[in-house]
């Protein structure tokens, strides 16, 4: 009978350890896919962030930043804004007035252009003083109409062409080049020089104005390859400094030189 009831004990003990040991494996089993799931959440949230990055701030007073201006409808220049001595009678057609290093990339561009069969003139129509685009703009006005006039010439202190950053293809008849093949080349390639095409057709509601295959923008190698790489094609989508059409007020106009001052943080879009 002892032994019966030690069998019966024995048997019991066993019962119970085998029980223990499956309910200690299906515990594994459980942290084991808990572990996985959050494991895989992590993987998952890396990579949306990563995709997601935020590009740091423009810092006002950096090289970047003055690579980076942005002379808009919205954003204009000091009337007496010439930071390269460019000449103010006229319009710097061998490309004085352009910041030293976009004036170099200039001339490697023109010359990739040429060789790639483009008849693009070593010329150019560059660096333009208030007073010289003020003309310009009232010649267009009398012409045709203001409104007209708004939607393919900058009022003067508003136009790009007084940065020094930027300047206009010249085909070798003199005019303004509008062809395709080469609209599609520089889309390809003007990143290559630092450039950017500034007025892409089909972005007049972010850029203010019509499409210019022909307005090369300098922004540096680093940042146009930036953009090329994230297909993004205007500056201000860039940059996030607000574009598009004037302000009803000019009151409301953030001066171009102070677009990135910490004061004025809170107007940028922000930069994916």
């Amino acid at each position: 009978m002892k032994y019966g009831r030690f069998s019966f004990v024995l048997a019991v003990i066993a019962i119970l350890v085998i029980i223990g040991g499956a309910l200690t494996i299906f515990s594994h089993k459980d942290n084991d896919v808990a572990t996985n799931s959050s494991s895989s959440q992590v993987s998952s949230t890396t990579k949306t962030s990563s995709k997601a990055k935020t590009i740091a701030p423009i810092k006002a007073g950096t090289e970047n930043a003055r690579l980076l201006l942005v002379v808009n409808k919205k954003h204009p220049l000091p009337a007496d804004y010439n930071p390269y001595n460019g000449s103010t009678p006229d319009n710097n057609a061998d490309g004085s007035g352009l910041m030293p290093a976009a004036d170099k990339a200039k001339t490697k561009l023109i010359t990739a252009m040429q060789h790639a069969g483009f008849a693009i003139s070593n010329n150019i129509s560059g660096f333009r003083a208030y007073p010289y685009q003020k003309a310009l703009y009232d010649n267009y006005v009398a012409s045709q109409g203001k409104e007209q006039a708004d939607t393919f010439s900058a009022r003067p202190g508003y136009s790009e062409h007084q940065s020094g950053l930027a300047f206009d293809l010249l085909g070798t008849d003199g005019q303004l080049p509008t062809n395709d093949a080469m609209y599609e080349w520089l889309q390809q390639h003007a990143h290559e020089y630092g450039f950017i095409i500034r007025y892409p057709r089909g972005e007049s509601n972010i850029t203010g104005y019509e499409g210019e295959e022909w307005h090369m923008r300098y922004i540096g190698v680093e940042n146009a390859t930036e953009m090329f790489n994230k297909k993004i094609t205007t500056l201000e989508e860039f940059t996030g400094v607000p574009g598009g059409d004037y302000n009803q007020n000019a009151s409301q106009d953030i001066a171009a030189l102070d677009e990135y001052n910490q004061n004025n943080q809170h107007f940028l879009n922000p930069r994916k």
